[in-house]
């Protein structure tokens, strides 16, 4: 039985969890609830992490109030709190785990903020510039960070229509290059593939990019099912198969990695609305639909498309789900 922390919005930012809440597989791949791992405000995101020799801990970013929060476990699914910091800028939405540091998207305030692990204190605040054409682009807005297979830590800045480039040394973190996307791309989320090609979204244009592994985009195509005002969020891989949700139209898009190109393949509806996080299990994939406050599960069949398993999960304002 596999066990899921929630990160969530809770009322001071107009949702309604309580904080960190835990969800456990049932036979069939749906989920059902296990009781509440801490209280905590806005934990959108949470990332657990356990290096060698040391015990596992769990990030948990505080987005109201511009923190990270670190938790060891307790007893059963319950999180201990234990240090929290700065996250170095407003609204933190991402957080990467790069040996001996923690990095912090922030996206209000387009900075990455850098902690040491331990002890945990902030040391570093990378700034950003820049606008795009879309009213969310009024100024940098960092949303993710990841690291590809060379070492290099790669941040993407949907209010500039960047992705920076970075290496990681003693602790600090030395912007070397920024790539420019076409303008109002918004790019959201990056994955690298085991053929070293690397995803990008586009939360604003709707589009999933191809990227070689120096950057330079092979091919974009447009997201099944996206309509005007649709915002795409998060990017789950199964094979050649990328899962992609839309919120708005609360659509996943299924795409197919064919090479050099991206090709569509069928679209479905995320049974929840505002379709946000989502993860894969396995041949299941689990669908954090925020406003709706419910968690819907779906087996993905031979052909890659994903089936409904069974009614959605009741939980509050989900954002994010990690394994536990």
């Amino acid at each position: 039985m596999t066990t899921w922390l929630v990160g969530a919005y809770t009322p001071d930012m107009d949702g309604a969890a309580r904080g960190i809440e835990t969800l456990s597989s049932h036979p069939d791949g749906s989920l059902g609830p296990a009781g509440l791992a801490a209280p905590a405000t806005s934990p959108s995101f949470v990332l657990a992490h356990a290096a060698a020799g040391h015990t596992e801990t769990v990030y948990a970013v505080s987005e109201a109030t511009g923190e990270l929060v670190a938790y060891a476990r307790g007893a059963g699914n319950e999180l201990v709190a234990t240090a929290t910091v700065s996250s170095g800028g407003e609204a933190p939405c991402h957080i990467g785990v790069y040996g001996d540091v923690v990095i912090v998207a922030n996206y209000v305030s387009g900075t990455l903020g850098v902690i040491s692990r331990d002890p945990i204190e902030l040391v570093q605040v990378l700034e950003a510039e820049g606008t795009g054409p879309h009213e969310a682009q009024d100024g940098p807005h960092a949303h993710s960070t990841v690291q590809l297979a060379n070492g290099d830590i790669v941040s993407a800045d949907l209010g500039a229509d960047r992705l920076h480039v970075h290496t990681l040394h003693n602790s600090s973190l030395t912007r070397t290059r920024s790539v420019e996307l076409r303008a109002g791309t918004g790019p959201r989320d990056i994955r690298q593939l085991a053929s070293n090609h690397v995803l990008v979204l586009g939360e604003l244009s709707n589009e999933l990019l191809l990227l070689d592994a120096s950057l330079q985009v092979l091919a974009t195509t447009q997201i099944p099912g996206a309509r005007p005002g649709d915002h795409a969020a998060g990017i789950s891989v199964r094979g050649d198969f990328v899962y992609v949700t839309l919120r708005g139209s609360n659509r996943i898009g299924v795409l197919r990695v064919d090479g050099d190109e991206l090709a569509s393949v069928a679209d479905v509806s995320s049974e929840g609305d505002g379709p946000r996080h989502h993860v894969i299990d396995g041949d299941v994939l689990h669908v954090a639909n925020q406003l709706s406050s419910t968690v819907a599960s779906f087996r993905i069949d031979e052909a890659g498309i994903p089936r409904i398993i069974a009614k959605p999960t009741p939980v509050f304002s989900p954002t994010y789900l990690e394994r536990f």
